[in-house]
């Protein structure tokens, strides 16, 4: 039976929040006025992660900025060019992907119900983060709908750039440690026990490498069962632990110290709060709202403690920039330019501004640590192979001198 989340008033007139089951929406709706209640919001809670053997493997079951940057650029095409919101929910919905298609289905059928479009979306959560569904608000609220949707598509596609940048540049080291790798493994597992025959009748001692790479063998052989155990309770741990605050703390500071890691990680994080902050004041949202709505965004606990704390002094009657003044040390720069935004009044447009200028010199951080990067493990790699390959050839040599 499906399970919907709901605020109401009470008879005291205070407001409470909790989850009902029912067979639908306005049965949840009558059974909980049934109780005194006077129902405010409810929607359809959102469903618990699905077991990890139900998932796809590769991500076509969740929404991610590519499905969101699809639906909005089509989206904000159709209803500029006068459909209504329902009909181009209708359009959109037809083409939508696996994983889109069923959320498309419910937003059409709650604004063909009377919901607003925001609304409809904030109901899914997991889709539509809370960013989005404001900035949509906010363009309902101004009648500048089919425009607010044009920025936010902007903002999330160049949020999704930096994102993919990273990950491509990570690839080519990622298959060169790979094949490092499995080029390792041969050796030690196919050619050294080879070669172990000729020594033992030739009377001389195989060199050290061939020893400590038939060690090595000889080892996996005997352990792999535990080994494996091991690797997999290892695994579970760190993921276990991952979530855990503390070391979220850790991880946290760990990467604002690392000299190469923290120019990137301070470029990605301040470049995503400021293009999300800046579009959201560009579409007229209240400054604190704008700055709730941001903060779940933080990928670093470092930033997002700073965005509550600003949030904080926004209720307080401060300002975003001493608010922020926690980043200062990371950086100052961009403060500056948020305290010059504040003081001129034109603090989205600078956001904006600052944004763009962190997105840039963050692809420019990333090409160059691969620049550097890429070499330093080409070599590596390529004196571990040779080696091992030159210690195997001259064994081979040896042992055929002796046979002679």
């Amino acid at each position: 039976m499906p399970r919907f989340a709901y605020k109401a008033y009470a008879g005291d007139g205070r407001s409470r929040a909790g989850t009902i089951e029912a067979e639908t929406r306005p049965r949840a709706v009558a059974r909980l006025r049934s109780d005194g209640l006077q129902v405010y919001e409810i929607a359809e809670a959102a469903a618990g992660p699905a077991p990890f053997w139900r998932r796809d493997l590769f991500g076509r079951d969740r929404v991610n900025d590519a499905a969101r940057i699809a639906f909005l650029r089509e989206f904000g095409t159709l209803v500029g060019a006068g459909l209504t919101v329902d009909r181009a929910l209708r359009l959109v919905e037809r083409q939508a992907g696996p994983a889109l298609k069923p959320v498309l289905a419910d937003l059409l059928e709650r604004v063909v119900a009377g919901a607003s479009l925001s609304r409809a979306m904030a109901a899914h959560p997991q889709a539509f983060p809370r960013d989005m569904v404001d900035i949509v608000r906010a363009g309902e609220a101004t009648g500048t709908l089919v425009d607010v949707v044009g920025s936010l598509t902007a903002s999330i596609e160049r949020r999704d750039a930096v994102r993919r940048h990273l990950s491509s540049a990570m690839i080519y080291p990622a298959l060169l440690i790979a094949m490092a790798v499995g080029t390792v493994a041969m050796i030690v597992g196919v050619l050294v026990p080879a070669l172990a025959p000729l020594f033992e009748g030739s009377g001389q001692a195989p060199p050290f490498a061939i020893r400590a790479a038939g060690w090595l063998g000889d080892t996996l052989a005997a352990t792999w069962p535990f080994l494996l155990g091991g690797l997999a309770l290892t695994v579970l741990g760190l993921a276990r632990a991952w979530r855990m605050p503390a070391f979220a703390a850790a991880r946290a500071q760990l990467a604002l110290r690392l000299p190469l890691v923290r120019e990137i990680v301070v470029g990605i994080e301040c470049g995503r709060f400021c293009r999300v902050l800046g579009t959201l004041l560009a579409a007229e949202v209240p400054i604190p709202d704008a700055v709730a709505a941001t903060r779940p965004l933080a990928g670093n606990r470092v930033f997002r403690r700073a965005l509550d704390e600003a949030g904080r002094r926004l209720a307080e009657g401060g300002s975003l920039a001493s608010g922020l003044s926690s980043l200062k040390p990371y950086a100052a720069s961009t403060l500056n330019l948020i305290a010059s935004g504040e003081q001129v009044n034109r603090l989205g447009s600078v956001l904006i501004h600052a944004a763009e200028m962190h997105e840039t010199e963050t692809r420019q951080r990333i090409d160059r640590l691969l620049a550097l990067l890429t070499p330093l493990v080409t070599v590596a790699i390529g004196g571990l192979i040779g080696g091992l390959i030159i210690s195997v050839m001259g064994a081979i040599l040896s042992v055929g001198q002796l046979t002679q």
